[in-house]
């Protein structure tokens, strides 16, 4: 009697299609799981673009009231681009030139209006999340270098998963010493919110090779940036006066 062949356990996986079929599916579940849990992540807003617009602008004077400026939130030639790209982002539309999975940096020059108009996006979503009762998270607003200060001063645990909005990106210390040793508590975020996927907004005077360089977060940072961020440029000369 001829004596059978005995498969070993790997053998016998990678020869089973049933078992192929089983993992396959599962996987694709997990996909579809993920999928689900990243749209999430974003209120999609239901609005044409002249609502947009017209609401934006009442949101952006009162941004501007706030820093007792006390003048109209003015949409320009300048800034009509990048605003209608944020139109395209929140609506989820695909004429957005970016990749809707990535947060927005916003590039310019000092005073060309970049902080007014991503404070002026996190005051919007912001109201309509707490107006509309909505589960979505709310978007944190804060200048790099208060952000530096409280995860020192608390944890960087606090900062690694919440919707952030970081101005002036890049103005910070890059290193500071915690009880004598050298940290970088910007450049450690980063790295950890790039790694769970979280999504950062941010504004910046630097473009992002300044950013990558080795003065400011280096190369293996700046790689990870180009996987975080849309980047768009704000142009025009300061608006302030």
């Amino acid at each position: 009697m001829e004596e059978k062949e005995v498969l070993s356990t790997p053998e016998a996986i990678l020869t089973s299609r049933r078992f192929y079929g089983v993992l396959l599916e599962e996987s694709q579940k997990i996909v579809a799981a993920e999928k689900e849990r990243l749209a999430g992540h974003r209120f999609i807003l239901p609005l044409e673009y002249s609502d947009f617009l017209n609401l934006f602008v009442s949101f952006g004077t009162a941004c501007l009231m706030k820093r007792n400026q006390v003048r109209n939130f003015i949409v320009d030639e300048f800034n009509e681009p990048a605003l209608r790209q944020l139109y395209y982002y929140v609506t989820n539309m695909d004429s957005f030139t970016g990749d809707l999975s990535k947060g927005i940096l916003l590039q310019g020059k000092y005073g060309s209006g970049k902080t007014v108009l991503l404070e002026t996006y996190s005051a919007f979503h912001n109201h309509i999340v707490r107006r509309f009762s909505l589960k979505h998270p709310l978007l944190t607003f804060i200048k790099s270098v208060e952000l530096q200060e409280q995860i020192r001063k608390k944890s960087i645990a606090n900062f690694v998963r919440r919707p952030l909005i970081i101005d002036e990106f890049g103005r910070e210390s890059k290193t500071v010493q915690d009880y004598g040793n050298t940290v970088r508590p910007i450049s450690e975020l980063l790295s950890l919110r790039s790694d769970v996927g979280a999504i950062t907004h941010a504004t910046s005077n630097f473009t992002l090779s300044t950013l990558s360089s080795d003065e400011f977060y280096g190369g293996m940072i700046g790689d990870r940036l180009r996987t975080m961020f849309n980047f768009i440029t704000l142009p025009g000369e300061s608006r302030r006066r």
